[in-house]
């Protein structure tokens, strides 16, 4: 073989060498793909339809029935933006999405994608606080129920964030036969007095405020003035990413169609998730811990307001019903640990919770 048929012969070589490793790489990236499914599910109400969103691995060959877990959000919500940021390593749905899970999220009337009440397009002033507990535990269940049937499950995992926490709870004890794990991530719990005045009447403080209106409107101000006030000013870059606070105001601005309508723009939101942490904070429980039989976790960040030391502690030790009890701590962060740089504490405790 000449010198030019031997260059030719070991070119060849390297070019197929370069195509099967394109080859291997693509169908690693394939192997690792995320498929991401929308839908418009009926709700128990007339003219009501709830967003719910999907997130698996596309390859994954059998879905494991303790795998299902169903994302519930607070406020300001929606659970689309709360848990599936457009940012990498910041979707919690993904996170789970990646270790073999099927991930779900709704977001709840009058959030997001899902109906808002015609009441929302009224004066706020002509109606009391829209979407209380009772129809959200209608919209969980209509979205426990369409999972169950879309996986031939008999439970869904649930994870609370927030007042969606206790919510989700709350739910617990309703439908203990759907519910295989709940995690409590933030969730709004005990008796507070810092922040029944926030929500109650400015007569009696102890009873909710219920002409604070239908709804309200959050701008970027008032999106961030409660997270900025929890971490100290010296904490502020060491505990988040500007780059993601940045990108989460837009999701959410971007999440309710008559954002751009107002200047600045605002989210529209129900104003009934407030009444309902009103409640909580006066001492008036949504739920009875002793009623939750599901396998339970609270989770806590270390400079959380909303549930103290005392109140999860107090929690844990409520749960008499639940056969398995945890507690996680997140060291340096707020109620916002999920857009927080500790994340990945939140998310490899809850994981290992599942997993157990």
């Amino acid at each position: 073989m000449d010198h030019w048929s031997r260059v030719g012969l070991v070119c060849r070589m390297a070019v197929a060498i370069i195509a099967i490793s394109a080859s291997a790489v693509a169908a690693a990236e394939q192997e690792n793909a995320i498929v991401k499914e929308e839908f418009l599910v009926q709700g128990k109400d007339q003219g009501v339809k709830l967003f719910v969103r999907e997130k698996r691995l596309a390859n994954l060959p059998k879905i494991v029935k303790e795998n299902v877990i169903l994302f519930v959000h607070g406020v300001p919500g929606p659970g689309s933006v709360m848990f599936d940021l457009a940012i990498p390593g910041y979707s919690w749905l993904e996170y789970v999405a990646e270790r073999g899970f099927d991930a779900f999220t709704l977001d709840i009337r009058g959030f997001g994608r899902s109906t808002r009440p015609p009441e929302m397009k009224e004066s706020p002033y002509q109606n009391l606080p829209l979407v209380r507990a009772d129809q959200v535990m209608r919209d969980i269940d209509v979205a426990v129920d369409y999972i169950r049937s879309k996986r031939k499950v008999d439970k869904v995992n649930i994870i609370g964030y927030s007042i969606g926490a206790s919510w989700s709870a709350l739910y617990a004890t309703l439908h203990p036969e759907k519910v295989g794990k709940l995690v409590m991530y933030g969730a709004i719990y005990g008796k507070n007095s810092t922040f029944i005045s926030t929500f109650g009447d400015p007569t009696n403080t102890d009873r909710p405020y219920l002409e604070m209106g239908a709804y309200r409107y959050l701008g970027q101000k008032e999106l961030l003035d409660q997270w900025d006030g929890w971490i100290k000013p010296e904490l502020q870059d060491e505990w988040r990413d500007r780059e993601v606070i940045d990108a989460w105001i837009g999701a959410l601005l971007g999440s309710d169609p008559t954002a751009k309508q107002r200047s600045p723009e605002s989210i529209q939101i129900p104003n009934g998730p407030y009444i309902d942490w009103h409640e909580i904070h006066a001492g008036r429980s949504l739920f009875d811990p002793a009623k939750v039989k599901a396998p339970t976790m609270i989770v806590r960040g270390s400079a959380e307001e909303l549930m103290t030391n005392e109140a999860a502690d107090e929690l844990l030790q409520r749960l008499t019903s639940a056969p398995i009890k945890r507690r996680l701590d997140i060291g340096d962060s707020t109620h916002y640990a999920i857009l927080e740089k500790n994340r990945l504490q939140l998310y490899r405790g809850v994981l290992n919770f599942l997993e157990e």
